[in-house]
């Protein structure tokens, strides 16, 4: 079995840093989840709202929570075959590198260069090395805790044993500190500086062409950043976007199609919103493997909208939407330069049938619009 040791703020001390709406102590249990911890062993005020989160947090992972407050409680916590991950508090671990290193077989120390460690917020050791804020140690060494004093700091006297036992050695990288992926957060203004960057890192860079998703992220990076920490931001963010669909579907049921269009196109980035905070919230670790397919209710909606606004016999109703909407999947497969990513914006084809619905019969809007994706389609691929 392996356990991770997680400091948690001592009574009377103030929350810890948060990034993207999840304490540090929740980052650290999600690299230790990921490494296959099965239990965790939380250090310090076990009543403060960081220790209940982070309880809730690990029990809904199915690992074990326990609360010490002293280092002599360890030996008896972790058996001799055990191995327990040391993780310095305040430390945010998102490095892939570093996981794999400690996944490695045997328990070792990671360190990186003294200088950049120490200009980071890392443990000097000595001149040439400083600790890199994550060790692994067997638990027959745990014992050697209680030659120390009772109230001694967990993570710099397990660092101290694994020093004296001659553990193995592993350095990273003096550029995983640099790329935000490995670094210390002391205070809650630093978390919110580093906050927009790590929104940037997971979320990914997006073309200004691909609008709805542009919006949606910006939404959720910019003037919407606090829903990160609202619980129920993604519950509202999709019941808001199935309204608008159901509302422009009802509205082009009544005959007011320019309405249901336009419905439809503001639902689009409200949905890339959802999937930006759903994106965020298992990363870095997690992946989205089924949520991506919502957008398909987007071309629901527009081939059920375009079905109902002809008049006609069914078959000439729905070939004109059905065309549209093979086409805007058709074109979801290709590799397209940026000018030509708008053809396949959703926000933006729902838009275009709403304008040309105003002052067009919605046949003829629906028509001109799969034109121009299937136009995109006939062209290159981008280099």
């Amino acid at each position: 079995m392996r356990a991770v040791l997680i400091g948690l703020p001592q009574p009377g001390e103030g929350a810890l840093p948060a990034i993207a709406g999840q304490s540090l102590a929740r980052r650290q249990l999600a690299f230790a989840r990921e490494l296959g911890c099965t239990s965790v062993i939380a250090h310090g005020g076990g009543a403060s709202p960081d220790a209940i989160d982070l309880r809730h947090a690990a029990e809904r992972a199915g690992m074990k929570y326990q609360v010490i407050s002293t280092t002599h409680a360890l030996p008896g916590i972790i058996g001799d075959d055990d191995s327990l991950l040391v993780l310095q508090p305040g430390l945010l671990p998102e490095s892939r590198t570093a996981l794999e290193l400690l996944r490695a077989e045997g328990d070792r120390v990671l360190i990186v260069s003294a200088g950049p460690g120490a200009t980071a917020g890392l443990e000097r050791i000595d001149l040439d090395r400083a600790w890199a804020g994550a060790l692994t140690i067997p638990g027959r060494w745990l014992g050697k805790v209680t030659g120390l004093p009772e109230d001694a700091a967990p993570q710099p006297a397990l660092l101290r044993i694994a020093l004296q036992q001659r553990l193995p050695e592993a350095r990273i990288a003096d550029t995983t500190l640099d790329d935000g992926k490995w670094s210390v957060i002391a205070s809650q203004e630093a978390a919110q500086q580093r906050a927009a960057a790590w929104q940037r890192t997971h979320l990914g860079e997006t073309s200004p062409g691909a609008l709805s998703r542009w919006l949606g992220r910006f939404i959720v990076t910019g003037p919407g950043r606090g829903m990160l920490d609202l619980r129920f931001a993604k519950p509202a963010l999709l019941a808001l976007t199935a309204a608008m669909l159901g509302g422009g579907i009802t509205a082009t049921f009544y005959e007011m199609p320019v309405l249901g269009f336009a419905l439809t196109a503001l639902a689009a980035p409200i949905l890339e919103a959802f999937l930006a905070i759903s994106r965020l919230g298992v990363a870095p670790f997690g992946r989205l493997r089924r949520l991506p397919w919502l957008r398909w209710l987007l071309d629901a909606a527009i081939l059920v909208q375009g079905a109902m606004a002809i008049d006609g016999l069914h078959h000439r109703t729905i070939f004109p939407p059905l065309v549209l909407v093979s086409a805007l999947l058709l074109l979801d497969r290709r590799k397209l330069a940026a000018w030509l990513e708008p053809a396949r914006d959703r926000m933006l084809v729902a838009g275009l049938l709403a304008m040309v619905s105003a002052i067009a019969p919605p046949e003829q809007a629906i028509m001109l619009a799969a034109l121009i994706v299937l136009a995109a389609n006939l062209l290159p691929d981008r280099s």
